[in-house]
């Protein structure tokens, strides 16, 4: 099936795309750009040029989409099977280092919790990345699939500028970044019902990953990630000799 220029949720998705960069870029000046090459370990720059990596090839398919580009869309899409599994392992490498270093008591609790959105992340990501090559054929759910693995980056950007506004947190900054993810979502499925049904399916995709968003939220928002369960496999995960 071709693609074709007119479809929203995939040749109108760049400016979003776009501005999330530009937020990740002030989000992560203070903690990370602004200390230049030396200021970090390998693991932070390789999961940060993994994700920068994704987002720009996010920016440049739908623009090559509604230039009628459609061979360079291929092209740049192609290197999503070099880029997603460099993405997924740059942050399973990142959160064992960072669960490994860190120093018994609050500061391994707090390591615990950060390694289920991790978790999360790049299990929503991979999810999203494999249904969206299942179903490249399929342009509007191919199209709204990708979106999904744009839409993991949200709450690790913004819960940074939160962290400028008040540190420590007075409460679980989760609550706001997660329901900004989720509205997103919500505006794209009103948004897709106002303009006209996909004849494939598309319909499905943002509901079904609506869910497994929340699913994946749940844990988090409700301190199931102190339960012993998490507590025990977090002490595995980071006995594994992989950093």
């Amino acid at each position: 099936m071709g693609i074709s220029p007119r479809d929203f949720f995939l040749a109108r998705s760049g400016p979003f795309f776009i501005g999330l960069l530009l937020l990740a870029l002030v989000a992560f000046w203070p903690s990370y750009i602004s200390k230049g090459p030396l200021g970090s370990n390998f693991y932070i720059h390789f999961h940060a040029t993994m994700a920068t990596l994704w987002m720009l090839m996010l920016i440049i398919q739908p623009m090559a989409v509604r230039r009628g580009k459609l061979a360079r869309h291929r092209a740049v899409g192609k290197l999503s099977f070099l880029l997603a599994p460099l993405f997924i392992l740059s942050v399973i490498l990142l959160a064992h280092h960072r669960l490994k270093i860190a120093a018994p008591g609050p500061a391994y609790g707090l390591q615990t919790y950060i390694l289920w959105l991790q978790s999360s992340i790049v299990t929503l990501f991979t999810i999203s990345w494999v249904a969206a090559i299942i179903k490249r054929k399929a342009t509007p759910m191919h199209a709204r699939f990708m979106v999904c693995t744009g839409l993991t980056l949200i709450d690790p950007v913004v819960i940074r500028i939160l962290f400028w506004i008040q540190m420590p947190p007075p409460f679980n900054y989760q609550w706001i970044t997660f329901g900004l993810t989720d509205l997103v979502l919500l505006a794209l499925i009103w948004a897709e019902r106002r303009g006209g049904r996909p004849d494939d399916g598309g319909f499905k995709v943002f509901p079904a990953m609506l869910v497994l968003f929340l699913l994946a939220q749940i844990p988090a928002l409700f301190g199931m990630t102190e339960m012993a369960w998490w507590q025990s496999f977090a002490t595995w995960y980071g006995s594994l000799p992989l950093t």
